[in-house]
């Protein structure tokens, strides 16, 4: 579990840091491309907890605990 809690930390932290530049750079330019960059950023942040929770979920699955799978996946799917 050591090694998913430290990817899944990674991802967070670069999908954040992604987020906030592209945030960034849509607050300083004008036009399609800020509409661009802004959308992109919150993209990225509304993607990063489904994607964490479907990470768990196979966690979950591979170590044979049905029930939480089964909770992630009924989660994801909402």
């Amino acid at each position: 579990m050591t090694s998913l809690s430290s990817f899944l930390a990674k991802w967070t932290t670069t999908v954040v840091v992604l987020a906030a530049l592209a945030a960034s750079a849509g607050v300083i330019t004008s036009g399609d491309i800020a509409h661009t960059l802004n959308t992109a950023a919150l993209v990225l942040l509304g993607a990063l907890p489904v994607l964490r929770v479907i990470a768990l979920a196979v966690s979950w699955a591979r170590a044979g605990d049905r029930r939480y799978a089964a909770a992630a996946v009924m989660l994801v799917s909402l």
